[in-house]
């Protein structure tokens, strides 16, 4: 993320001594910022902060009237600032730079999650259009005949809490390698998400930049897509909509299963409340029709957006080329 990402017309621009755009966000010269102006200290502090967190709307799910902080939080502006630049400037100087972090009306913050996950590094390369939805119904077909296995109890509860996490890990697969496909076989689609993604449709370029970064776009994106959390079904659903043209199924009801495998793999298999979590037979079932369901959702809409037309023969029953079709 660029520290350009937060600049505004109006807001001082820091020099380049001023610190380091890092892959963690930007991180100001601590010597240089206690020198600067108090306008520049104000700047750089709103910087480190806004590059490390962000409006939960922007990147956190957000269930049944609730934002789930898979990432930790809700942060706020205040106590992070305080820990980072407490030992450098007055009081007054923090509360001016939490008033400029809070100047849009957001108090409670997420953070911008830059850590690599496991579950975030899908190998996105579907080499034809069927590919994504073949192998999501040959792991389905998996979980099925391991949750028929003949193990006793406590072991059988333990398998069906991973089955229930690989039912949601099987749908990101699909949603990763469609979307990655679509991306890069189709230039339309490509567009299309460039100009609905709210992380590229923010960015501010000027006009002698364009080219330059036309070049790069095509990378960019595929780093993009190789970093979203594809089980944030609240925010791959609309952009994914949005890239394919198509109507994407309700979500909602998946959410709360997402929240369940999150405290599977992220706690333990205990609740935020350190309950533990069960998930019975008719709970997977359950959550197999509903992902099946999805999934059988957005490939019907897929096939009707992008029909296989029939291969076109000429005259001597060969295939035609392109160079070879008279229109």
């Amino acid at each position: 993320m660029s520290v350009d990402d937060y600049l505004d017309a109006d807001r001082p621009i820091l020099p380049l001594e001023a610190g380091t755009d890092t892959p963690k966000g930007f991180e100001p010269n601590d010597e240089w910022l206690k020198s600067a102006d108090e306008d520049m200290q104000v700047e750089g502090m709103r910087q480190w902060f806004r590059t490390r967190y962000c409006d939960p709307a922007m990147e956190t799910p957000y269930s049944e009237g609730e934002y789930i902080y898979i990432h930790g939080g809700p942060y706020e502006a205040a106590d992070q600032l305080h820990d980072r630049f407490g030992d450098i400037f007055d009081e007054d100087t923090i509360q001016k730079a939490v008033a400029e972090v809070e100047s849009e009306g957001v108090h409670d913050w997420a953070p911008i999650h830059t850590d690599e996950d496991y579950d975030q590094n899908f190998e996105l390369g579907a080499a034809d259009r069927d590919e994504p939805l073949e192998a999501f119904r040959a792991q389905l077909t998996e979980i099925v005949a391991l949750a028929a296995s003949p193990l006793e109890e406590p072991l059988k509860a333990k398998l069906r809490l991973l089955l229930f996490s690989s039912l949601i890990t099987a749908l990101e697969a699909y949603l990763a390698d469609t979307m990655s496909y679509w991306v890069r076989s189709d230039r339309a689609v490509f567009r299309a998400l460039v100009a609905n993604c709210e992380e590229f449709k923010r960015e501010k370029l000027a006009l002698a930049e364009i080219l330059v970064r036309m070049d790069s776009l095509d990378n960019e994106v595929d780093t993009y897509l190789k970093q979203l959390i594809w089980h944030r079904l609240d925010k791959i659903t609309p952009l994914m909509g949005a890239a394919l043209g198509i109507t994407m199924p309700e979500y909602k009801e998946l959410m709360r299963s997402v929240a369940t495998r999150h405290d599977i793999v992220h706690r333990g298999g205990k609740t935020k409340d350190g309950d533990l979590v069960t998930a019975s037979d008719d709970d997977l079932e359950t959550l197999r029709v509903l992902v099946e369901t999805y999934v059988g959702k957005i490939d019907a809409a897929i096939q009707a957006r992008f029909p296989i037309f029939p291969p076109i023969v000429d005259a001597n029953g060969q295939l035609a080329t392109d160079e070879s079709v008279p229109f």
